[in-house]
């Protein structure tokens, strides 16, 4: 069974991102890992200046709250709209970075492929990407699909496999695109 981690900020993006992912593997029993990352709430007071900030339990427990009962509902969501017996839609949520998050769940739940919304930013690599794609990509050890977003869902013709060598990859991290070539 693939076991596919989808990042979500509950964007149309990230939507989207899924929606590929279901379409290009809908012959394919698969595990899909909806994702969503929240951090500390910092809140600052005006009369220590120096002083350390300040977080509370009760925003942290706010923040885990809504993360939880949207994924939920994007949850749902998937298992109702693309209603597909061979998919099984699970959900992560967690008081982490993206990146660390990100690569937590690919060595504990042994993920096959990432697939990533893109909406691009300002910068050289992240008009292309975004920011947290890019930097995804630079530390993932597992292939990523960066879905731009309002992209529809097209048999893929062509793959990029885009490396600044810093990553060592083995064969076993290869599987997953020569599988996508020879499907196509």
């Amino acid at each position: 069974m693939k076991k596919i981690l989808v990042p979500t900020d509950f964007s149309d993006n990230a939507f989207n991102a899924l929606h590929y992912a279901v379409e290009l593997f809908k012959n394919e029993a698969c595990i899909f890992y909806l994702l969503n990352t929240y951090a500390l709430p910092i809140h600052q007071t005006e009369f220590a200046m120096d002083a350390p900030a300040q977080f509370g339990l009760d925003d942290i427990t706010i923040n885990q709250d809504r993360s939880i009962e949207n994924l939920k509902i994007l949850q749902q969501r998937a298992t109702d709209e693309f209603n597909n017996p061979k998919h099984e839609f699970q959900t992560r949520s967690a008081l982490n970075t993206l990146v660390s998050e990100v690569s937590t769940t690919v060595k504990d739940e042994s993920i096959d492929l990432i697939f990533m919304g893109t909406q691009g930013a300002t910068g050289a690599q992240e008009i292309l990407f975004g920011t947290h794609t890019v930097d995804v990509i630079k530390k993932a050890k597992c292939p990523i699909i960066a879905v731009p977003s309002k992209f529809k869902y097209d048999t893929p013709k062509e793959i990029l496999f885009p490396t600044d060598y810093e990553i060592d990859f083995r064969n076993s991290h290869l599987l997953e695109l020569i599988h996508l070539a020879k499907k196509f």
